[in-house]
Parts: C-alpha cells; sequence; structure tokens
C-alpha cells in the first residue's frame, strides 16, 4: 500500500499544487510531504484481494495528498528531497516482510474476521451464486 496509496497521494497532491498555480518547487515538496505520511504502510489485503483494506486506504490517502499540497503552498519543505523519500520508499518495501508485501498472510488478512472472509470466498466456487444466496 505504501507504494500504491503513495504514488497516488504525491501525484494527486502534485496536481492540487499544480492548479492552485503552485511553483515546480511547491510540487516536488508536495510529493515528498505526501509520500512521507504513507511510508511504512503495509500490504496485507483480505483474501487476497484488492478491497479491504485497499479501497479505504485510497480513500484516506486523498486526505494526505490535500494536506501535502496545502502545506506546501503554505511554503513548507520536505527536509528529505522527493527523490531520496521515493528512494527510501523502496527500500522500505524490500525491508518489509513477506507477510506483509501482498501476501495475504499477515496484517489485517491475518485478524479472525480476515480468515473467516478468506474462507467464505475460497469456499464460494460461482462467486455470482454464493452472493445471490448471501442476498
Amino acid at each position: 500500500c505504501q507504494a500504491e496509496c503513495g504514488a497516488a497521494a504525491a501525484m494527486a497532491a502534485a496536481a492540487a499544487v499544480q492548479i492552485a498555480g503552485g511553483t515546480p518547487e511547491q510540487c516536488t515538496n508536495a510529493v515528498a510531504l505526501a509520500f512521507k505520511g504513507l511510508l511504512g504502510l503495509v500490504c496485507d489485503p483480505v483474501a487476497g484481494l484488492v478491497e479491504v483494506p485497499c479501497i479505504k486506504r485510497n480513500a484516506t490517502s486523498v486526505a494526505v495528498a490535500l494536506a501535502a499540497a496545502d502545506m506546501a503552498l503554505a511554503g513548507i519543505r520536505s527536509v528529505i528531497p522527493a527523490d531520496e523519500v521515493i528512494q527510501a520508499m523502496g527500500a522500505i518495501g524490500r525491508e518489509l516482510p513477506v507477510s506483509l508485501r501482498e501476501t495475504a498472510i499477515g496484517g489485517l488478512a491475518a485478524t479472525p474476521t480476515g480468515k473467516r472472509i478468506a474462507t467464505e470466498i475460497n469456499a464460494c466456487d460461482d462467486q455470482a451464486e454464493c452472493h445471490a444466496q448471501k442476498g
């Protein structure tokens, strides 16, 4: 999620700064600020599907993007340049345990509810039939 939500938030932050008439430097500061706010976010999709918690994480990343844009437009600078933040994000991703790298093994996927949902989904051969049965 740090890569997906982070990249989306960073691009949105830069776009918001650009739309508001900001400078290229403010755009890169917005990128760095947004990425820094999401560093270390694990990837723990329930049942291996990009739904829970992914959809809501993307939605909350909008707030990070807008906050980063507002900070950059207010003249707040990232101490660490955007290029270095992006490099750090890659390093952090490589250092995360495998269970937290889109394997559906750890994090929220490993909770009792996450496991129950995975079992229910995996027990269903015909997804349309399962959804129809559950109403």
